[in-house]
């Protein structure tokens, strides 16, 4: 210790002449000289560093999304009595939780027709999940409430799980040989608000199915190498008619999966072609159709078609 108060004295004088402005410097030295001279002490201990992974606070988390995939897609040309067909887009989402009936969307576009130019006409709501129709108690049915607009509610008899059929205004089903049925295309996931909201949340997707039907020869459609294309061509199965494929006319940039398949509902059939984009190119896809034991096509309808 007696090098301590040797120190100590020499720096007393030291801050006695020069001035209040080594205090700091003088008791730093201090403190050096007597952990020197006590043989030290121990470091300070660190304090626990925080754990990588901390819990979250569920109060502080905020809303979260929905990813749905019970979301219902379906695309078809509907008849339509004033133009060339209607090309028909419907969404149905349900809730993810329940599974029940949350909103629909409805895209409607008038093919052919001057007054809509091309022009979809979208109708947003909420729809309900029925059973019946006359002649047919169990028969489950797809009623869309229009948006709040009587003269916009329609109602679809679901078929199976991939193809839905529309009904008359009475919720009857149509007596007619023409196509009145949407087929569903694939699923894609859809981003919801939280589910306390009400707004109908508007269809999302990929790259659906694409979709031609007799009542629109001519019509483009532009494929991407991969994607599907449902042709859905009315015919008279009763009486022998049936489509083909005209051969080379696909220029195979488009290849037939599997044989065409006949779908009938009530009196009505519909011959279904389905087919795959497989390379990059531009043809005319057209199909032929036959009456009987005829040989010569008494009707043919053609698609353009681009794959990218």
């Amino acid at each position: 210790m007696r090098v301590v108060a040797v120190l100590t004295g020499k720096i007393s004088g030291m801050v006695f002449r020069s001035g209040a402005r080594w205090v700091v410097t003088v008791v730093m030295v201090v403190m050096v000289a007597l952990a020197a001279a006590c043989g030290g002490s121990p470091e300070p201990t660190p304090p626990a560093a925080e754990p990588v992974f901390k819990p979250i606070d569920p109060s502080a988390a905020p809303p979260a999304t929905l990813v749905v995939t019970s979301v219902e897609r379906y695309w078809g040309t509907l008849p339509c009595a004033d133009c060339s067909g209607i090309r028909t887009e419907l969404t149905l989402v349900h809730d993810p939780a329940t599974g029940q009936p949350r909103s629909y969307q409805l895209s409607e576009t008038y093919l052919g027709s001057m007054s809509s130019e091309g022009k979809p006409v979208v109708t947003s709501g909420t729809f309900t999940v029925t059973q019946g129709v006359p002649g047919d108690p169990a028969a489950p049915v797809i009623r869309l409430d229009g948006g709040g607009k009587t003269d916009r509610a329609q109602a679809f008899e679901r078929l199976s799980a991939q193809e839905l059929r529309l009904l008359d205004q009475s919720g009857a089903r149509i007596a007619s040989t023409m196509n009145y049925t949407l087929t569903r295309m694939a699923e894609t996931p859809v981003t919801l608000p939280p589910a306390t909201s009400a707004v109908p949340v508007p269809a999302m997707g990929g790259e659906p199915v694409a979709m031609v039907t007799d009542l629109a020869s001519g019509w483009p459609v532009a494929l991407k190498v991969g994607q599907p294309m449902v042709a859905r061509l009315s015919a008279d199965r009763a009486a022998g008619g049936r489509w083909t494929l005209r051969p080379g006319s696909d220029a195979g940039i488009v290849v037939r999966e599997g044989e065409p398949v006949f779908e009938t509902a009530g009196t009505s059939s519909v011959q279904v072609f389905r087919l795959k984009a497989v390379k990059p190119g531009e043809a005319s896809v057209t199909f032929d159709y036959t009456l009987g034991k005829a040989t010569t096509p008494g009707r043919s309808v053609s698609y353009p078609i681009t794959v990218q």
